[in-house]
């Protein structure tokens, strides 16, 4: 499961230490795509590694055209140093990778474009529906997505078959399947669950059915966690925290590394980006990984974990050029195909995850499985209705001194989605919003 801050940002902390990180752009000007120009290079903020071969293909295509790549930080940093440049009135660069959740926030402060009318929506069926879905906000499209996470679980087999333990295909099951493995051996269990985890818990209660954040214009916000889905996973998940069936370490962290690599943790329920992450930091495990289906409630319910799209801001003195190196970028099959096969994102495009080629190739680190299938599969079931809070940096910064502490202390988590929706609501009472929720 994921740290809260920044799923894909915290993938890509460990594949730029283990891949070339990405390097700046030259000097010129000229013209975007034969149609839009710009007189100078468009500055591009993002922490992707080894995206500048895509971004080298669009200088090469595109003739007198400059694109400047600079990364900034990672999850955090890279939107701090982003406020503050947006907030001086100065800085901010034309072109700005944007993580699905964070896409409401800057919305509301009119720092992104809207893409639609620079022909973003005639891209929409290139796209996987999940995708597009998460870069529209109010009526428009303010990122062209690049990268997805539709949930998958990634576990030992070795765990497993020498228990004698099915791989589980429900929350039922996986409970069932805990116990075994923690009455095998005391320091052993299904999965770690991460008190700081806030991006984690939020797509488990995607998948459970819970909608505690809807946002109505642009003012009026409810934030409750008293619906059905979020009581059917504090029902699974007390049951997992009381039994000590999982362990309540935060991820990406060096004894977590360990805890995969020495066999203390059977599972990893993560986006379909996990396997490449693992793939960095514990490459010695190589062939004791495989990709199985996320457990679900009786019907293959699936929730997107990571995910994000280029945005242009409104700083832009180009945004027509922008927006054409955005679409082109994430749209264009070789740049989708680089940035599948040099970048390690899994990819938002039709094209790419309908390829029989790509959907065919064996991984060497899932002992040749072909895991792509398991991936499509989850992305055509990720189900609809998920909005994240318009201040999503504050969400997750207060989700481990609520929910948190109730995983460490081993209390309802009920209480702790409570705790976290009383701080949520205060804060948006704070900034003006119009609560709902209780």
């Amino acid at each position: 499961m994921i740290r809260s801050r920044s799923t894909f940002a915290a993938a890509s902390v460990a594949l730029a230490m283990a891949l070339s990180a990405c390097s700046g752009g030259g000097g010129g000007g000229g013209a975007a795509g034969g149609g839009e120009t710009c007189d100078g290079p468009l500055a591009f903020w993002t922490w992707v590694p080894n995206i500048q071969s895509a971004v080298d293909l669009y200088e090469q295509t595109h003739p007198g055209t400059d694109i400047e790549v600079t990364n900034v930080g990672q999850g955090d940093e890279h939107y701090t140093q982003l406020r503050t440049v947006l907030t001086a009135g100065t800085g901010a660069p034309d072109a700005v990778q944007m993580e699905f959740k964070n896409i409401p926030g800057f919305t509301l402060t009119d720092s992104l474009v809207d893409l639609s009318q620079y022909g973003a929506a005639e891209l929409e069926n290139q796209f996987l529906p999940s995708a597009w879905r998460q870069v529209q906000f109010g009526g428009g499209i303010y990122g062209i997505p690049q990268d997805t996470g539709p949930m998958i679980m990634l576990y030992r087999p070795d765990i497993f078959d020498s228990l004698g333990i099915p791989v589980p295909t429900t929350w039922d099951e996986y409970i069932e399947a805990g116990r075994r493995i923690h009455a095998s051996d005391p320091n052993r269990f299904i999965s770690n669950i991460g008190p700081d985890d806030a991006g984690g818990i939020q797509s488990l209660l995607w998948q459970a059915g819970a909608r505690p954040f809807r946002l109505e214009g642009e003012s009026s916000l409810t934030i409750d966690f008293s619906d059905e889905g979020a009581a059917r996973w504090v029902q699974t998940f007390n049951t997992l925290v009381s039994e000590q069936l999982v362990y309540p370490e935060p991820a990406f962290t060096d004894e977590w590394y360990r805890g995969l690599a020495d066999g203390r943790y059977a599972t990893w329920v993560a986006g379909a980006w996990a396997p490449t992450f693992l793939q960095t930091v514990i490459p010695q495990t190589e062939g004791q990984w495989r990709v199985a289906p996320m457990p679900n409630y009786g019907e293959p319910v699936v929730p997107e974990n990571g995910g994000s799209s280029v945005a242009v801001t409104t700083q832009s003195e180009c945004p027509a050029a922008a927006a054409d190196f955005a679409k082109w970028l994430n749209a264009d099959p070789a740049a989708a195909k680089l940035l599948n096969d040099e970048s390690l994102l899994y990819p938002a495009t039709s094209a790419l995850v309908e390829d029989p080629a790509w959907l065919a190739a064996p991984m060497p680190f899932l002992g040749g499985q072909q895991a792509n299938q398991v991936y499509v599969a989850a992305s055509k079931q990720v189900s609809e209705g998920w909005q994240y809070t318009p201040f999503q940096d504050y969400t997750e910064s207060v989700f481990p001194d609520t929910v948190g502490q109730a995983l460490v202390n081993r209390t309802d988590l009920q209480a702790g989605l409570n705790a976290w929706g009383e701080r949520l609501r205060g804060y948006a009472t704070e900034q003006g919003f119009q609560v709902q929720g209780s």
